[in-house]
């Protein structure tokens, strides 16, 4: 079975001595060039065969020198979170059986691996009794769909799938080899190697650092390296909404992106407004693993006009309702494109399956069109339950609860809405759903919680409140 697609174009291969003789990342006192990266990922993986290679991501020469090297000798990357449990560590380990591992010299538990070769602060492991999966030829790279939660389900991703979506956001972006990124999200996380992606792409810069946007350092390490894109999810522009950034950050800065989750539309427009004065372009974009992972973007000359949707489609796809059944423009959003993803998989007994999704993905986002093609996404679909025979968007009853002041997670099931709030708030609550909404009192469940749990990507983590509130 050979594979659909050439591997020799992509923007993971050499290119002519002038742009692999570029800096490509920026570590502390330590500039390594893109010949630097290709030439100790190839070291690693000279002589050893096609097969899946299971990757501690941090944010280092190390981690991309492996992801790159495994892309470019026809290998299959598992990215998972460094800090990843070994209980859930030990369930992917069992599901996928990868060929190799490689991990941080502080990681020592890899029961059934044998250290072979090293590179950096780590070093590769491989299988000590190997186990023959079958592999489908195009099949690229493997993305876990929860983050550090250890859930066995993975998105499968082929080198087009990489490839088409780079070329798109690169192109909308207008990134150029001129640009220099910094890593403010993790690896693992789709929209942290898109942005990974991005620069190889172009032949441009990242600066490495560990440093989140809430310590100084990160400020800093921005001032040095002239950083000019910046990309976050919602919590991140929550604290930058609130910050003086440095005014050397402000004028290196080119291009800020948003994405991975909704952000409450009023502080979008202040933060495009705030942007926008210093020259810089704000985007907020959609996406999601499976496409690679965008899907859309706001053009910044329609961020106010457009705010509170999540813009048009990438150049390579397209979006359509889905059929509701009846007139109504609301209903579940469908991509097509060629970044599309092979499918899913639970296990090694699936990186054999071909190209399930055929280029369709059903996002699970309930959504509308306007007449100007923008997307407005409701809600997800799972995140509707019934009270009392009523249809409850829990996405937009958390959003209301948040514009009133309320920091909160909400879920729910059939007949019950459990809020779990930061601060003493129950009254303050029970006014606000009084006014706004007609549920009964018992269909509400209040937990006052310290704070809001995030997902190692940043994201409310509904999976942990909905275990131990719901």
């Amino acid at each position: 079975m050979k594979s659909t697609v050439s591997h020799s174009d992509m923007f993971w291969r050499n290119r002519d001595l002038g742009q692999d003789a570029k800096t490509f990342l920026l570590e502390g006192d330590l500039r390594h060039t893109y010949a630097d990266v290709f030439v100790a990922g190839d070291d690693l993986f000279s002589g050893i065969n096609r097969g899946t290679i299971l990757i501690f991501c941090e944010k280092s020469f190390e981690t991309i020198a492996v992801y790159v090297g495994a892309l470019r000798n026809n290998l299959i990357p598992l990215m998972i979170d460094a800090n990843m449990r070994p209980a859930a560590l030990s369930r992917l380990l069992q599901k996928y059986k990868p060929h190799h591992v490689y991990a941080p010299y502080s990681h020592s538990e890899l029961p059934g691996h044998h250290k072979i070769k090293v590179l950096g602060k780590g070093a590769l492991y491989s299988r000590n009794i190997q186990i023959d999966v079958l592999l489908n030829p195009d099949l690229a790279l493997l993305l876990p769909t929860s983050g550090s939660t250890g859930d066995p389900k993975c998105v499968r991703l082929s080198a087009k799938n990489i490839d088409t979506c780079t070329t798109a956001v690169c192109e909308y972006l207008k990134i150029s080899s001129q640009h220099t990124a910094v890593s403010a999200l993790p690896f693992h996380y789709s929209y942290g190697l898109s942005v990974l992606h991005n620069v190889l792409h172009t032949r441009g810069q990242l600066v490495l650092t560990e440093a989140s946007v809430l310590e100084r350092e990160f400020w800093l390490v921005m001032e040095r390296y002239g950083v000019t894109d910046f990309s976050g999810v919602p919590f991140m522009f929550e604290l930058i909404r609130r910050m003086q950034l440095p005014y050397r950050v402000l004028d290196n800065l080119l291009c800020v992106t948003q994405a991975g989750g909704r952000l409450n539309p009023k502080i979008s427009a202040q933060l495009y407004q705030k942007f926008t004065a210093s020259g810089i372009r704000y985007y907020t974009m959609y996406g999601q693993t499976e496409a690679g992972p965008r899907i859309s973007f706001i053009p910044p000359e329609y961020a106010m006009e457009k705010n509170g949707s999540v813009g048009i489609p990438i150049s390579c796809g397209q979006v359509h309702i889905a059929s509701t059944g009846s007139q109504d423009t609301e209903g579940e959003l469908v991509y097509s494109g060629p970044n599309v993803c092979l499918g899913y998989a639970w296990s090694d007994a699936d990186l054999a399956d071909g190209d399930v999704f055929k280029g369709v993905l059903k996002t699970g986002d309930q959504a509308t069109l306007d007449a100007d093609g923008f997307i407005t996404i409701i809600g997800r679909r799972k995140r509707f339950v019934k009270l009392q025979g009523i249809s409850v968007n829990l996405d937009y009853f958390e959003s209301v609860l948040k514009v009133k002041g309320i920091d909160c997670i909400v879920v729910g099931k059939e007949n019950q809405i459990s809020i779990c709030h930061v601060g003493d708030h129950r009254d303050t609550l029970s006014d606000i759903i009084r006014k706004n909404f007609s549920f009964h009192a018992s269909s509400i469940k209040y937990t006052q919680i310290d704070s809001v749990p995030l997902t190692a990507t940043g994201k409310p983590d509904y999976m942990l409140i909905t275990n131990q509130y719901l």
